[in-house]
């Protein structure tokens, strides 16, 4: 019995492998844009899910990372037509050491709960509004990249490269979980979320445990900033040091599952899919309203989820599984 499940589990991995590799070479422009972005908001999502979920730091000062990872690789080749390969690396230790800051100003002091969001916050604005001051980056108009094929600067005509380089970096986000998950450090950041004084007083040293898992976390976000202005070609402090891309990391997260490995991917692809579906609403002239009405149905989905479904979809379904409960579940819920 126990190889037979594990050959069904072989098969539909392979299976899956297929059908990811297959699909962006049967699919238009539009379909394969959508995913992209949902491969995009995902990734950033994993990222921000090793210290929200895992470490129960609600950061707010991750777009900050996110846009340290675009400003740093898209300057470079601007200005100096350094590759944006390199940009990447380099805006990923930026960024860094940036957290590394943060986390002492934070961590060091024990700022805790709504104070520490509050302080990563803070840190978020000030890059932000460094950005939009600062006219050797663009101030507020931003940066424009020229759309042209050139794989050794991280651009493409064809949005298929892009697409397998998005899931290249899931699976990497993937698998840096996984590893944090299944080792000292996964134990160790778990029992500080559980009891953080309880960790602290077995000798767990809790602030540096903290400050790694912001600093790894800080690290992949700036990644996926480059890619973000690799794919859109154009970034300005709003659209990457604002609200827009903390908003996409937390509800990814907290709708598919903090804590969890795939909960993240889960909860961002279903949030791109519905900002799709409410964008294309025949709305009239109500249109300009479109953006505002996003937000009001991404508010109300994410507080039915933390009324109902605090552990998110993932941990829902897994509850959801077991033959003795999800009648009494689903009683509960209605």
């Amino acid at each position: 019995m126990k190889d037979l499940i594990n050959l069904k589990n072989l098969i539909l991995l392979l299976f899956s492998i297929f059908v990811l590799i297959v699909f962006p070479l049967k699919t238009n422009t539009y379909y394969l844009t959508l995913i992209i972005t949902g491969f995009l908001w995902s990734y950033v999502s994993i990222c921000w899910n090793l210290v929200g979920g895992y470490g129960s730091l609600f950061s707010f000062g991750h777009a900050s990372f996110f846009a340290v990872g675009a400003y740093t690789s898209t300057v470079l080749y601007i200005k100096f037509g350094v590759t944006p390969w390199f940009g990447m690396v380099l805006g990923s230790f930026l960024s860094g050491l940036l957290a590394l800051l943060m986390s002492i100003v934070t961590l060091r002091y024990k700022i805790k709960g709504i104070y520490f969001s509050l302080a990563t916050l803070a840190f978020a604005e000030v890059i932000r509004n460094l950005l939009d001051n600062w006219k050797f980056v663009g101030s507020s108009e931003g940066l424009l990249l020229t759309l042209i094929n050139s794989p050794k600067n991280f651009l493409f005509t064809n949005r298929v490269y892009y697409y397998y380089i998005g899931l290249a970096f899931i699976l990497f986000g993937l698998a840096v979980t996984y590893i944090i998950q299944k080792n000292k450090i996964g134990y160790y950041i778990i029992a500080i979320r559980e009891d953080d004084l309880a960790a602290e007083v077995s000798g767990v040293p809790t602030s540096n445990y903290k400050a790694l898992m912001m600093i790894i976390s800080a690290m992949m976000t700036a990644l996926g900033g480059t890619f973000y202005a690799q794919f859109l070609l154009y970034i300005s402090p709003e659209i990457t040091a604002g609200w827009e891309p903390q908003l996409q990391m937390i509800i990814g997260t907290m709708v598919g599952g903090p804590g969890t490995i795939y909960g993240p991917v889960i909860g961002s692809m279903l949030f791109t899919v519905l900002r799709e579906v409410l964008e294309a609403l025949p709305l009239g002239n109500l249109k300009d309203m479109a953006a505002i009405f996003q937000r009001i149905v991404w508010g109300v989905v994410l507080v039915v989820v933390l009324l109902y479904m605090p552990g998110g979809l993932v941990k829902f379904f897994e509850v959801f599984r077991k033959k003795s409960k999800p009648v009494k579940l689903v009683t509960t819920i209605l």
